[in-house]
Parts: C-alpha cells; structure tokens; sequence
C-alpha cells in the first residue's frame, strides 16, 4: 500500500520543534531591541551632556560658566534647544544635566544616571 502523508506523531514532532524555534528567536530578537534602546538612550544622554558643556563656554554664558563650576548648577534640555545646541525633535523629552567641578574638572551629567 502506497502512503501519502505524515502521521500524527510526525506533525505533533515538526510543530514542536517549529513552536521552540519560533520562541528562542522571538526572545532573542527582544533582547536585541532591548539592548538597542539601551544603547540609544545612552548616545542621547551623551550628546546631552557634550552640549550642556559646550552651553556653558559659549561667550555669552561666562558668568554661568563660574558659578556652575564654584557652586554647581543644574540646566535643562529646553534651554539647550532654546540655544540651539538641541532640536526639539530629537530630544522632546526634557531632562536636566548637573554641572559641577571635581578634581579640577568639568563635569556635565544627565540626572538620574
């Protein structure tokens, strides 16, 4: 007798394997744009910082420069795209970057980091 088919033992085997591939790929893929939006985060925060230390040496902003570095200061992300340093389409969420002097050192951090 000639068979055509599979058995329900063989179907029952293929869709295992397929569902376990199915979810260790989909974890993993997960993890990665996890990781990517980490990562992400982190860049931005960096620019941030970059431009908050560039904010205070501009001319303009001398007399900021000192007391932010004597008595430390905190600015936000408005006033870095109100200056031009930021766009507001990339950075809409505002965050505030504390600035100080440590070990004769100018220091630009993102809160909360």
């Amino acid at each position: 007798m000639n068979k055509k088919g599979f058995t329900l033992i063989e179907l029952l085997a293929s869709i295992s394997i397929m569902t376990l591939i199915a979810t260790i790929t989909s974890v993993n893929i997960i993890k990665i744009l996890s990781e990517k939006q980490e990562s992400t985060e982190k860049n931005k925060d960096s620019i941030i910082e970059t431009a908050t230390c560039v904010y205070i040496e501009l001319k303009e902003n001398n007399n900021l420069k000192d007391i932010c570095l004597t008595n430390g200061c905190t600015i936000s992300t408005k006033e870095l795209i109100e200056s031009g340093l930021l766009s507001e389409e990339d950075f809409p969420q505002e965050k505030y970057i504390n600035i100080y002097e440590y070990n004769n050192e100018k220091i630009c951090k993102v809160k909360g980091d």
